[in-house]
């Protein structure tokens, strides 16, 4: 078996054209991100999870969970879990849902034992079914041994290879530009792309989060991406975040940096007129809004088709850059950007229809 299944999160659109799309291309399941980090540190939710998972179901896509780990011990490890599970049942998660830990980020001296036992931790939770992800350099490279995992599902990232080299993988991500130019895996046993949704949401109560130490190291200077880096591994070694970096970098879409591009990794983000480009976005779309026209952003860009444009995308703008319209940057809060520009953060959350006035993300875009 090699089915196709695709991995989402805030940077993919939660649309049901999106995923009847990407169905048609020849995608059988969907693994959309929920969370990342703790309750106590980062509390991320991702702000299109709902909308993802309701509209991959609408399509009669396969659909599993992932939480994006930043666990440093074993207890850490086990408040993630603690809150990856606590949205996954306000979600309505059942419990025959696949639940994957997204072990990208070296961050525990022990990460097989913290890796474990998060995914225990999920299990003793109500979710029976688990499994691991990662990058084949962690498996070959001794941070993760894919045989201590037992029965639990073993994806692993590898691109530009013919061969894992890793005898008990159960998925293969093949390329972050497959189906819709994103993230596109390989199914062989058939967890992430068969079977009918059933069961029913655990009714065990989730703990409160356990005191822990988060460790980070400090900053300084610049970085020059090597092969296999990823912005969030960068971030945990200067113990900042991918968003942070992502800002100060003016980076669109973390998903990709290039090998020999110098990151700085401390600093402010600047204020240059530009626009990420969002879910739903046009050109001429955005040429309204911020006052000016598509032959401009055209040439300003060097865009060769002005009907394509993907999300992410970072435009440059004419003179000011002045609209209605605002680009969170690292450090935003609602509130914060309500009082900047004399609104209330009831006003922006009912405008911008943000359910939940406490998680924004860099790069979205907020009318004011």
């Amino acid at each position: 078996m090699r089915n196709q299944f695709i991995d989402v999160s805030s940077y993919q659109p939660d649309t049901v054209a999106f995923f009847q799309a990407a169905k048609a291309q020849g995608a059988l399941g969907v693994v959309v991100k929920l969370t990342e980090g703790s309750e106590d540190g980062s509390a991320y939710v991702n702000p299109r999870a709902a909308a993802q998972i309701r509209n991959a179901l609408a399509v009669d896509l396969h659909v599993s969970c992932y939480h994006f780990a930043r666990y440093t011990s074993v207890a850490d490890a086990q408040n993630e879990a603690r809150f990856f599970v606590k949205i996954a049942k306000q979600f309505g998660m059942y419990d025959d849902t696949l639940m994957i830990d997204d072990a990208e980020v070296h961050s525990a001296a022990d990460y097989q034992s913290a890796s474990l036992a998060f995914l225990q931790e999920v299990e003793a939770l109500g979710y029976k079914n688990t499994g691991i992800y990662s990058m084949k350099s962690f498996f070959t490279g001794g941070i993760l041994n894919s045989h201590g995992f037992g029965s639990r599902e073993i994806w692993i990232a590898g691109y530009g290879v013919t061969s894992l080299g890793i005898d008990n993988a159960t998925a293969w991500q093949t390329t972050d530009h497959g189906i819709m130019g994103i993230d596109t895996s390989l199914d062989f046993a058939g967890a992430f792309t068969t079977g009918a949704t059933a069961g029913t949401v655990p009714q065990i109560n989730v703990p409160a989060p356990q005191p822990v130490q988060h460790v980070g190291h400090p900053a300084t200077g610049t970085y020059i991406v090597q092969p296999g880096d990823t912005l969030s591994g960068i971030a945990e070694k200067y113990g900042t975040t991918y968003q942070n970096l992502a800002a100060i970098n003016s980076i669109g879409d973390p998903n990709h940096i290039n090998v020999g591009q110098v990151l700085k990794v401390t600093g402010q983000p600047t204020s240059e007129n530009t626009y990420f480009v969002q879910a739903g976005d046009t050109l001429s779309g955005i040429a309204i809004k911020f006052g000016t026209t598509v032959s401009d952003l055209v040439s300003r860009n060097h865009i060769a088709n002005p009907n394509v444009i993907y999300v992410g995308q970072k435009l440059y703008l004419a003179g000011n850059g002045q609209s209605s319209a605002y680009t969170v940057q690292a450090g935003d809060t609602l509130s914060g950007i309500a009082t900047e520009f004399g609104k209330t953060w009831q006003a922006l959350a009912q405008k911008n229809g943000i359910a939940n006035p406490n998680v924004i993300y860099v790069g979205q875009t907020i009318q004011i």
